[in-house]
């Protein structure tokens, strides 16, 4: 039973990252798994010094990919309209892109969205229909940093997770 609980965990981990691209909060579900192993176990199997690591992680995963739409937009010469635009398209893109075509569409929509509404927020905050196509593709840009930072985060909380119970597995102590 304790070999399954130890598969099932990793394999939460896994799911997780592929969670990440969609937008879905792939980070703060392996948190809660290393919450429930450290419970479950009674620290035994990972410590609250690493919950305690995979919860900064998690925050600071999340304040990354929230900021960095915005910061793609602002960075390449958008207003601050066109940094709200980024963030609000990118999740809306998320949600309405996922309706049609499961997985691949929130992913695509999510940086569509971002694109749109790094554009639209421009134009809103200029008060002109111009298209500034920079503030756009900055947007995106920006984006793709946030989820790859995101995505490698995540691989870490699975490595450094994997490291610990393999090391337990082989009979030696982990912290």
């Amino acid at each position: 039973m304790d070999a399954i609980g130890v598969a099932l965990y990793l394999a939460v981990h896994v799911v997780a990252l592929l969670m990440i691209p969609l937008g879905l909060p792939g980070t703060f579900v392996q948190l809660g798994a290393a919450v429930a192993l450290t419970v479950l176990s009674d620290g035994a199997r990972l410590g609250w010094g690493f919950v305690g690591l995979f919860a900064v992680l998690t925050l600071a995963g999340e304040l990354v990919e929230f900021l960095s739409g915005q910061w793609g937009a602002r960075r390449f010469g958008g207003s601050r309209h066109a940094a709200w635009g980024a963030l609000l398209g990118g999740i809306v893109g998320a949600v309405v892109g996922g309706i049609p075509v499961p997985v691949v569409g929130s992913v695509i929509a999510s940086f569509l969205g971002t694109f749109a509404g790094a554009l639209a927020g421009e134009m809103y905050g200029r008060r002109r229909a111009s298209l500034d196509l920079r503030v756009g593709v900055g947007a995106v840009i920006g984006r793709a940093i946030g989820v790859a930072t995101k995505l490698s985060i995540a691989f870490f909380m699975l490595i450094v997770s994997a490291a610990v119970l393999i090391a337990q597995a082989f009979g030696q102590r982990a912290a």
